[in-house]
């Protein structure tokens, strides 16, 4: 069947029966037949029978319209694609000649022949029109080819290109001469349209005011965001006013940049941490073999100086770069966070008591006294021990490493609130022209001189395993008072 509609020689015989068939069916009803002598079935069954069969046919060459072999999709000829308009006035006026023409040539008992062909020139216009307007439906150009669609297209289009222009103009100024037009435009309608005016001006208030106040929301949440260290939002642009649009953009370049230098930082403290880590463990190994023929030497009981002062000197700065290296590795273990903790309820009070006991000795030989002030009742905090007692330790250390010699070191332990607040004071050996942030870095030593042994790890190890106990660290300098303050839940 496919095939047959898509012939045009099996479309051209459709459209002569069905000409052949409304020719008879409109020539029987004027008794033209009869008239020329020619005798034809007039019962109204035969009538009945004609009319489905046309309307059969008709049905067929519609269908059939724009189809041809060897193409797929319908194809509309030359005649399909000249205006709508044109093509009814063209054949409509063929249409209506031939059809007067016929009407007339019957009127006045003209040849059959003569009737027959006038009346196929009618036809034919006919079904050519229904065909062509079946390929512009089937191509969906009924409308669009069409002058008055091109008409209305092109006026729209003039429109739509002033008012962009206009609001080009509009948003091109700045934010205080946009808002001085719309009021100047909601008060011109309202003076224009009274008494209705002042309602559409209003509505229009609303939706304008209402659009740059959600602009200003999405830049505010935006703001919000960005602050609480979500790096990765984005304020939405969509439908903003063109210069709160500008604003919004250059908050997500910031969120950008800072999302970048975040991403960098933790590029290079990651690499900073394996770089130690690595080269700790190198070293390890060899400073090991050292320690240990270093151990084997003072075994055989050499006496003879000044050979004895070169061994203990030895010994003493092996263990010296054995303790920087734990700090190093322990360093880089807290600043990442990778260290067990092992939470449960410890006593703030016991710890202190034994850390201040462990360094009596250690002060008394410095000239250094510790003074150590608990509250009556135990303070409980959840907490690691093992860390905990390192924290302490650290801080001890620190002191009596770098306290005035005939000074107090203070150790406090209070409760605040439900915090247990613990304050390590002392009084610096030198001048502490720095500042807490920069002495909470790496390797950064208030003896600037560095004549002091130590590997300035001590309070950046301390201040790391304070946040990962989920406690706070502050360092406060007042002249040489150097004081660190702890802060934990209790429990």
């Amino acid at each position: 069947m496919k095939k047959l509609i898509e012939n045009e020689i099996f479309r051209g015989w459709l459209i002569g029966l069905l000409g052949v068939d409304i020719f008879i069916t409109v020539i029987r009803g004027t008794h033209l037949f009869a008239d020329f002598g020619l005798g034809v079935n007039t019962s109204a069954y035969a009538t009945s029978v004609r009319i489905v069969i046309g309307l059969v046919l008709f049905a067929t060459i519609m269908r059939s319209a724009g189809h041809y072999r060897g193409k797929e999709a319908v194809t509309p000829n030359y005649f399909d694609k000249v205006p709508l308009e044109l093509y009814l006035l063209v054949d409509g006026a063929v249409i209506a000649t031939s059809g007067a023409l016929t009407a007339y040539l019957f009127h006045y008992r003209w040849g059959f022949e003569v009737i027959f062909v006038s009346l196929s020139i009618c036809y034919l216009a006919s079904i050519f029109l229904c065909t062509s307007i079946a390929v512009r439906c089937k191509t969906y150009t009924l409308l669009t080819n069409t002058f008055t669609w091109r008409f209305f297209s092109a006026v729209g289009r003039f429109v739509v290109g002033i008012w962009h222009s206009i609001c080009f103009y509009i948003t091109s100024l700045p934010l205080y001469w946009q808002t001085a037009a719309a009021i100047a435009v909601l008060t011109l309608i309202s003076l224009l349209l009274w008494p209705v005016g002042p309602f559409i001006a209003a509505a229009i208030a609303v939706v304008v005011f209402g659009r740059i106040h959600m602009a200003w929301g999405r830049i505010a949440t935006g703001i919000e965001k960005i602050a609480r260290g979500d790096t990765d939002y984005k304020v939405d642009t969509h439908r903003m006013p063109k210069e709160i649009a500008a604003h919004a953009e250059n908050l997500n370049n910031i969120n950008i940049i800072v999302s970048n230098a975040v991403n960098e930082r933790m590029k290079g403290e990651r690499l900073k941490t394996e770089l130690i880590t690595n080269v700790s463990h190198d070293i390890k190994t060899p400073l090991t073999s050292i320690i240990n023929y270093i151990d084997l030497i003072q075994k055989e009981n050499i006496t003879r100086q000044p050979m004895a002062d070169y061994v203990n000197v030895l010994q003493r700065q092996s263990d010296r770069l054995k303790k920087l290296i734990d700090d190093l590795v322990e360093a880089s273990k807290a600043s990442t966070g990778n260290i067990a903790v092992h939470l449960s309820t410890t006593g703030v009070n016991l710890l202190l008591n034994q850390a201040v006991g462990e360094y009596m000795d250690k002060a008394e030989n410095r000239n250094l006294e510790l003074s150590l002030n608990l509250p009556g009742e135990e303070m409980y905090v959840l907490s690691d021990g093992r860390l905990l007692w390192r924290i302490f330790d650290n801080l001890l250390n620190n002191a009596c490493k770098y306290s005035r010699p005939g000074t107090r070191i203070y150790i406090n332990a209070q409760k605040d609130g439900d915090k247990a607040v613990i304050t390590f004071k002392n009084v610096s050996r030198t001048q502490l022209n720095i500042s807490p942030d920069e002495l909470m870095e790496r390797f950064v030593r208030g003896d600037s001189s560095r004549n002091t042994e130590g590997s300035g790890l001590g309070l950046s190890i301390a201040q790391s395993l304070t946040e990962i106990l989920n406690g706070h660290m502050v360092l406060e300098i007042d002249g040489d008072l150097f004081k660190a303050v702890l802060t934990f839940d209790m429990i």
